[in-house]
């Protein structure tokens, strides 16, 4: 995640996933203002848009929507980039697009505190931001910590900065829910079978412990809904307790089969 300000001569590299607001859309393709490349726009033909039939692009795209997309092709000498949106899964894009938002809004509450404190908001960056990302992933991973765990989490910020720190963590952050679903169809034969099946659940559940529920909905199939503070960590979550319930199954002979539904 960039939780820093905009990058302005850079250009993105092939394969890149960049996030962008689209400002102009044609019957041949889209224009995308590159947000985290400040004054840099880039390129989506027709063909890159879905890879479903496109009998109008309206119907798949629209003005002032905010899209991931992956970099195919740098024109360096045009400062031309071309993006395709169909190279991005629908996860990438959802993980991608709220990675941005929580970046910007990391970077307002970073701005804030400069302004709390009378200073300029470069020497917050030096003093506050600095020191939290070398010791976190990002700036949003911790405010998190802080919003959880209070001035412990804000370990080499200068004691000036800690109070009002914590004290606007406290009044503008808050821990997001994210939940992710399943399904898993589960049989586990012989006389032992329903005993079978529900020890496979509980082995789910107490894998994924107060984060996970399921609910049975007929015909040998359960819903499986994760919850947690980012989709990327809901989805690992998922996959976790589903594996535990299908690997408990098949040890007592059963079977189970698991698909992805949705993000709530």
């Amino acid at each position: 995640m960039d939780d820093v300000p905009p990058k302005i001569e850079n250009l993105p590299e092939p394969g890149e996933i960049i996030i962008g607001r689209i400002f102009k859309v044609l019957d041949y393709g889209v224009f995308m203002e590159l947000l985290e490349y400040e004054g840099l726009q880039g390129f989506v033909h027709i063909s890159n848009v879905s890879s479903s039939w496109i009998k109008n692009i309206r119907n798949f795209v629209k003005e002032g929507q905010i899209r991931a997309g992956k970099v195919i092709n740098i024109d360096r000498s045009k400062r031309q980039v071309d993006i395709s949106l169909t190279k991005v899964s629908a996860n990438a894009q959802r993980e991608k697009i709220e990675e941005y938002k929580q970046g910007k809004r990391s970077q307002k509450l970073v701005e804030l505190l400069a302004q709390k404190l009378g200073e300029p908001a470069p020497v917050a960056w030096s003093e506050v931001a600095d020191p939290l990302l070398e010791k976190y992933d990002s700036l949003y991973d911790a405010f998190q910590s802080i919003l959880l765990n209070g001035e412990s989490a804000a370990q080499g910020v200068p004691s000036r900065w800690v109070a009002p720190l914590l004290e606007l963590v406290a009044g503008n952050f808050e821990m997001p829910k994210k939940s992710v679903r399943g399904r898993i169809s589960l049989s586990v034969p012989g006389p032992a079978g329903v005993e079978g099946v529900k020890e496979s659940l509980i082995a789910g559940r107490q894998k994924g412990a107060k984060s996970t529920e399921i609910f049975y909905e007929g015909s040998g199939r359960y819903a499986i809904r994760t919850t947690s503070a980012d989709y990327k960590s809901a989805e690992k979550i998922l996959r976790e307790v589903s594996d535990v319930i299908i690997a408990k199954a098949k040890g007592r002979g059963g079977k189970a089969e698991f698909e992805k539904v949705e993000a709530d």
